[in-house]
């Protein structure tokens, strides 16, 4: 007997092909815009008049903050989630 299929609930923000393209396109968005803001007429449509090396968008500060945030998240990932027990039950 085969499983009953049911009707299919919509999918979020385009389904599979939608969340990739927000993954790939919300970067490049904020990078574009980190470059026009940075740039001097600071036009959106316009593209930017130079690229920064990368000595301008690497910090070493940012990378610590990175990792501590990972390490942070490990932290909280491996504590023991346990159920609140009542003894008078």
């Amino acid at each position: 007997m085969a499983p009953r299929q049911g009707p299919q609930a919509p999918l979020e923000f385009g389904g599979p092909l939608g969340a990739a393209a927000l993954m790939l396109l919300l970067p490049a968005t904020m990078f574009h815009l980190l470059l026009v803001v940075r740039s001097g007429p600071a036009r959106l449509l316009g593209p930017p008049p130079y690229l920064p090396g990368l000595e301008v968008l690497w910090s070493p500060q940012a990378l610590l903050l990175l990792l501590t945030w990972l390490g942070l998240q490990a932290a909280l990932y491996l504590l023991p989630a346990r159920k609140a027990s009542r003894p008078w039950c």
